[in-house]
């Protein structure tokens, strides 16, 4: 795995006793960014000067953050959490739902690493 359930841990502050969950979690992540990018970024990394994938030999952090960000918000949805939240506006008597299961503004982070760019 390119992120580390200690590195996890760490990131996301949330301790437990559960690693399989937590691992879980990280390579459910992982195929996801994996499946936008178009390759296996454990394996290879795509070179958006020559427009070749190449073998790896540094993973950015920017992979791995977003592996761990995706990660976070799986886990969020744990113990019937449906991955939404909500902010009351006090003043207006309004409320905003938050959708937090919609990756795109964390993958979009990694875009200049895309093999298909849209």
């Amino acid at each position: 795995m390119i992120v580390t359930v200690e590195q996890f841990q760490k990131y996301s502050n949330v301790f437990t006793d559960n690693i399989e969950l937590q691992e879980s979690y990280l390579k459910s992540s992982q195929i996801i960014v994996a499946d936008y990018l178009g390759y296996n970024p454990e394996e290879y990394l795509f070179n958006s000067k020559t427009c070749q994938l190449e073998k790896i030999t540094e993973i950015p952090e920017i992979i791995k953050i977003t592996i761990m960000r995706i990660a976070s918000l799986l886990q969020s949805e744990s113990d019937s959490n449906i991955g939404v939240t909500s902010k009351y506006f006090g003043d207006s008597g309004s409320r905003t739902f938050i959708n937090y299961t919609n990756f795109d503004k964390y993958l979009l982070q990694v875009s200049n690493y895309r093999l298909i760019r849209i």
